[in-house]
């Protein structure tokens, strides 16, 4: 465990490190590109025109636009930094709420500050305007509330997957006896967050009021997926031969969901791999938590063990859903400072050490590819298979410490 002196002058270069990525780094890249924040944007300026979001390829449930139409009509640059700033509150305050979930004391807290400053997908998600940090601060409180008002912590979940959808896989750890309350509270949070926009868009927009390409959700090899479908995915292409185009087609046209038309059996083989990376993963951790679980005969873990449950299941989410593009691995940093936190706590060098190695491996893929090197096609490939694997290490050391008696309990 580092001395106070040494923890305190680690979370001021923490500081500086943070803020130079975030905002000297990320600053010019507002003014000079739209990012993802230019397709929400638009669908959010189309319910401003009285007109339908899914019309114009808008994909995700209604409740984003709706969210982000009071700055659709600004200029650009206007929106992008109000979005901006609402992601660094977001980011900010999502480390905020997990120190104490964590363990609440120094440990905790430098390995947060130590994750937020040298993740690599900060930044990309600050440059693109995407919707993550605030997900992030909905899974975080969510963290934050489990242990004394698990009703209003399966309500963040459930708020988070009526933005984008995989996060209501984490509702799985309220399904133990004693808990079925707070489920509900997940599930009606996720059914209000879909339907009362949608109905609201129903009412005052024309068709069409569903979107067009939702075989999309399914699966696509594109690139930048970086689930264990998508490698799966990859891998039924044979390799390019000498002349040809680098990438195979759905490859190049694979973050498109208007354009993307992959064969029937590829999205069948997505879907499978999704589903059976579910189930394993789902039973690997039912079968731990009802292990080492000390109450209600081992149907759900004890109050320690909650924040590592969320994490795992949030790891276990991003591995398998059909879609989970490299900005995604955001997620993993709770999951990371867990695990970083807990070595700080024990002294252990080797699982502090493991814990840098997939922080750098899951939120660096930039870095990744450069080291596989070689053809455009083969680093993708690599890196598709790796990314996955580093995924499921996380999972799988998450997993393993469910039970153990280093963590403290997470304070209320």
């Amino acid at each position: 465990m580092p001395t106070r002196r040494t923890a305190w002058l680690l979370l001021a270069l923490c500081a500086g490190l943070y803020l130079y990525r975030t905002v000297f780094v990320v600053w010019p890249f507002l003014f000079r590109m739209q990012g993802d924040f230019g397709h929400y944007r638009l669908a959010a300026g189309a319910i401003l025109d009285g007109a339908t979001p899914f019309a114009h390829g808008f994909d995700y449930p209604p409740l984003l636009p709706v969210l982000l139409a009071p700055i659709a009509h600004l200029p650009l640059g206007a929106a992008r930094v109000i979005l901006y700033l609402f992601s660094q509150a977001c980011l900010i305050g999502a480390a905020a709420c997990l120190v104490r979930p964590l363990g609440g004391d120094l440990p905790a807290l430098a390995a947060v500050a130590a994750v937020w400053a040298a993740g690599g997908t900060i930044p990309e998600n600050l440059a693109l305007g995407q919707i993550n940090p605030l997900l992030l601060l909905l899974l975080a409180l969510a963290y934050r509330w489990d242990a004394a008002r698990p009703n209003r912590a399966a309500g963040m979940i459930g708020l988070a997957a009526g933005i984008k959808i995989w996060p209501g896989l984490l509702l799985a750890a309220y399904l133990g006896r004693g808990r079925r309350r707070s489920l509900a509270a997940g599930l009606a949070a996720a059914a209000a967050a879909v339907a009362v926009p949608w109905l609201l868009l129903a009412v005052l927009t024309p068709p069409p009021h569903l979107p067009a390409a939702t075989d999309y959700w399914m699966g696509t090899p594109a690139p930048l997926n970086l689930s264990l479908p998508a490698a799966a995915l990859r891998g039924t292409y044979p390799p390019k031969r000498m002349g040809e185009d680098p990438l195979p087609e759905d490859w190049r046209v694979g973050d498109d969901p208007a354009t993307l038309r992959l064969a029937p059996w590829r999205k069948r083989l997505s879907v499978w791999v999704s589903l059976l990376a579910l189930s394993t993963g789902l039973f690997a951790l039912a079968l731990r938590t009802s292990w080492t679980a000390g109450v209600d005969r081992g149907e759900r873990p004890a109050a320690s063990d909650r924040v590592l449950v969320l994490a795992a299941l949030t790891a276990l989410a991003t591995l398998a859903s059909p879609i989970s593009w490299y900005h995604y691995q955001l997620f993993a940093l709770p999951g990371l400072a867990l695990l970083a936190a807990d070595a700080l706590r024990r002294r252990a060098i080797l699982p502090l050490a493991g814990a840098g190695v997939l922080l750098a491996g899951l939120t660096h893929t930039a870095l990744l590819r450069r080291l596989a090197g070689g053809p455009e096609e083969r680093s993708i490939l690599v890196v598709g298979i790796v990314v996955p694997l580093l995924a499921a290490s996380l999972f799988g050391a998450l997993v393993a410490r469910i039970g153990s008696q280093e963590t403290p309990a997470p304070q209320a």
